[in-house]
């Protein structure tokens, strides 16, 4: 069960849109075992796919900077998005409108743990545990932090959508539907500039502004 390590934090958090981001992103890296199952797609887009997992391979750090914007049915959520990954764990640092809610997401081999900007900290063995008192629910999209980088999710099937340039322009994958906009090259990667995740009645619009990654060899 997670840690209640601040008073009061067994009420929900006030901010339900910046709630929901939360659920979206510890579901996206929560653990899960799957069967691999590769579904048709176009060979050539496939292709564009396969090369951008091999170009990743010796990125050892990455990370990004964006604006987001959630919007759900009765409701909607902007704010800015900082992510940086790397091997012993990720930050995520999220804010609101001119700096309100948001917090900051701590996920490591061990544990994870959820700050916020009022000061309420959560904390737990894994982000599926976290999930449970954040949320309270589940949506499948483990995929997240691959699709802003314009890559599946490994270990499942998904129908991939690629451009004459080599670039992909979208895939559908875990029943989500990812397309991505302009491309900027950072170290021989295109990488994009604008991501939309649509998923029935849940869309999450993202404006990159800023790409960095740092090949393996050169982490110290």
């Amino acid at each position: 069960m997670p840690i209640a390590l601040q008073p009061h934090v067994h009420r929900r958090l006030r901010f339900w849109p910046f709630r929901w981001f939360l659920w979206l992103i510890l579901v996206g890296l929560a653990s899960c075992a799957t069967v691999p199952q590769l579904e048709p797609g176009d060979a050539d887009a496939r292709a564009v796919f396969l090369e951008r997992e091999e170009q990743f391979a010796g990125v050892g750090e990455w990370r990004f900077a964006g604006r987001l914007v959630l919007d759900l049915p009765a409701e909607s959520w902007t704010g800015q998005l900082s992510w940086r990954s790397r091997a012993d764990g990720q930050v995520i640092d999220l804010s609101g409108a001119m700096g309100r809610g948001g917090g900051r997401l701590l996920l490591a081999q061990e544990t994870a743990v959820l700050i916020t900007r009022d000061g309420e900290r959560y904390e737990a063995d894994d982000p599926d545990t976290l999930l449970v008192q954040v949320a309270g629910r589940a949506l499948p999209v483990r995929g997240l932090e691959y699709w802003v980088r314009g890559l599946p999710r490994p270990g499942a099937g998904y129908d991939p959508r690629a451009d004459a340039q080599g670039r992909p322009t979208g895939l559908i994958q875990d029943g989500w539907e990812i397309g991505y906009g302009a491309f900027e090259d950072v170290g021989g990667i295109a990488m994009p500039l604008s991501v939309e995740l649509r998923r029935g009645d849940v869309l999450l619009r993202l404006s990159i502004q800023r790409w960095q990654w740092v090949p393996s060899g050169d982490l110290p």
